[in-house]
């Protein structure tokens, strides 16, 4: 005995869903719709295709629906490659209204019959809009496209619309067929006796319920001394997927006659098809169930897909938070290295030396400021020349460490990026990893910004030079002499050396301070060398920020919205209070 009915209590639909359902419907889906994931985490591949099931189901079913409750009843027929879905629509209405055959994929565009009446409804694109209307096969449309064919053997208030395979070789064809599913009042599967228990449709047939879509289902190319056994174990396979009251027919196997199936072997299921279209009532019931069960479904599905939108938030947010630490922390390291005698190591040192006199000057230094400078006066009078190996020497050693420190921040970004999925995606996509480095004209860059500085400090010196002392003594020692002692000076921190180097780096800051005080005075020279380092800090900084510049066009690409999460979660409650 075949199932004849979809048992459902009959309520007017205004009862069912609260006057407010279609705008908050219509806000949701917006929201919906303006959800971005750009960012490849764990679950991105599973929000995404949530995002698109719920927006499709939103637009194509729900809200049309809704707003339209008295519309033609859609029944989609949808199944396995092979399953004879093509066969079994031209048998119900007896004429070949789509194609079939033994070529697959058979049907490329769905097929949508309908009776005349209804074809304004079907050309309007209230009902799936993303589809392009045709009343022949296209090839040169940019989006899917739905066939409408016009048949008065389908009664008016009703559609049967012929899917592609669910598991069908070509991509684009599984992603409409799932997408027609769910714009379906009715969702008639058909499969065979030797496919009924394959996992992709029971997959479908699980999301189906789910979404409390009305199904019926159709065993095709049934043997006579299989039919027992097969429906057994159907009906406990559906009873376990919670669609135990789902109608089942069987269509027997049997010879096709002028490529339609026997009358005799399709008359319960077509009886029952076209009755829907024929009652009232009957269609109602279906339509009641659907709508009522997918409309249960959405805020849930809503929930999920902000919960993974705040994941998607979160992630970013880590994402940015590594390259600001990773870069601030540089910064800092760079202003410390500045300030603590790092620029005084080895070849800036010995330059001082051959500057100064070397060996002769150290060891007959006295304590006294006078015996200081003219220890100092003597050795680079008349001696200008000595003062470029020693600028130079400056300016590798300074060009060296914040070289250092740039490799060093992006170093850092790069492994806090690597350690995730998402940012190891967004390293890969940025022209690839080579792209995460410090650039290849950076030494270049940093080499034009140091001799720029180096090149100001002597500048410096010349404008605060003008007292007539000061001239005399900036003329005796040469401004580029001068300049290089107050690039000292202004390096003269101890902090990053160790052994012998930091006696000679601390005697070095104590001439170079005591011959600065002679030129300039005490506090003018504290001044002087603040400005040095201030300036080169700037100046350095900016270069080694610049080598964040990937890993922020990277972020900004893979821009999350902020607050995405709870406006989806707000829209969600507003159709909940719609719906009372």
């Amino acid at each position: 005995m075949e199932d004849d009915d979809c048992r459902v209590d009959a309520r007017p639909l205004t009862q069912s869903v609260g006057a407010g359902a279609a705008p908050a419907l219509a806000e949701l889906l917006r929201r919906v719709q303006e959800v971005r994931l750009p960012l490849e985490t764990p679950d991105a591949l599973d929000a995404r295709a949530l995002q698109r099931s719920l927006s499709d189901q939103l637009e194509d079913y729900l809200l049309p629906r809704v707003e339209n409750p008295d519309a033609p009843l859609l029944v989609v027929i949808g199944g396995s490659t092979g399953a004879g879905k093509s066969t079994l629509v031209n048998s119900i209405l007896r004429k070949s209204v789509t194609e079939s055959g033994v070529l697959r994929p058979t049907t490329r565009s769905p097929v949508l019959v309908h009776h005349p009446d209804d074809e304004q409804h079907f050309q309007s694109d209230r009902v799936l809009p993303g589809f392009a209307r045709v009343t022949r096969e296209e090839t040169r449309l940019d989006k899917p496209q739905l066939r409408l064919v016009a048949d008065d053997s389908i009664p008016p208030g009703l559609a049967l619309l012929d899917s592609p395979d669910i598991d069908s070789v070509m991509e684009s064809n599984r992603r409409i067929a799932r997408q027609l599913l769910a714009a379906a009042d009715l969702w008639l599967f058909v499969t065979t006796a030797a496919r009924y228990a394959d996992a992709v449709p029971w997959a479908l047939l699980t999301e189906a319920q789910a979404r409390g879509t009305t199904v019926a289902l159709v065993l095709d190319r049934v043997p006579g001394e299989a039919n027992r056994e097969v429906r057994r174990h159907l009906t406990e396979l559906l009873s376990g997927a919670g669609l135990g009251s789902s109608p089942v027919f069987t269509v027997p196997e049997v010879t096709l006659q002028d490529g339609l199936l026997p009358e005799a072997a399709v008359f319960t299921l077509t009886s029952w098809i076209l009755n829907l279209g024929r009652s009232e009532k009957a269609r109602s019931r279906v339509v009641e169930k659907t709508l009522v069960g997918a409309l249960a479904s959405v805020p849930p599905r809503v929930e999920e897909l902000a919960a993974q939108v705040a994941d998607q938030e979160d992630q970013h947010a880590r994402l940015s938070a590594a390259v600001d630490e990773a870069f601030d922390a540089g910064v800092k390291e760079l202003d410390a290295s500045l300030a603590d005698g790092r620029v005084l190591r080895g070849e800036v040192l010995a330059r001082w030396q051959d500057f100064v006199g070397a060996g002769q000057f150290f060891r007959g230094l006295e304590p006294t400021v006078a015996r200081l400078r003219d220890r100092f006066t003597a050795a680079v009078t008349g001696r200008r020349d000595t003062a470029e190996p020693l600028e130079v020497a400056i300016e590798q050693s300074v060009a060296f460490l914040i070289r250092e420190q740039a490799v060093q921040a992006v170093a850092q970004s790069r492994m806090r990026w690597e350690d995730t999925p998402a940012g190891s995606a967004l390293i890969a996509g940025q022209d690839g990893a080579a792209a995460f480095r410090v650039p290849a004209d950076f030494d270049s860059r940093v080499g034009r910004m140091v001799a720029e500085w180096s090149a100001g400090v002597n500048e410096l010196v010349r404008d605060v030079g003008q007292s007539k002392r000061a001239k005399a003594r900036i003329l005796s020692f040469g401004v580029n002499g001068v300049g290089a002692v107050l690039m000292l000076a202004a390096f003269a921190g101890t902090g990053g050396l160790t052994g012998a180097e930091v006696g000679i780096a601390g005697t070095t800051a104590v001439v170079a301070g005591k011959l600065l005080d002679t030129i300039f005075g005490d506090q003018v020279t504290r001044d002087l060398a603040a400005e040095v380092r201030t300036r080169l800090l700037d100046s350095a900084q900016s270069l080694v920020l610049s080598c964040r510049t990937p890993f922020d066009a990277a972020l900004t690409a893979a821009e999350v919205p902020p607050r995405q999460a709870g406006t989806l979660r707000s829209s969600g409650h507003r159709l909940e209070e719609a719906l009372g």
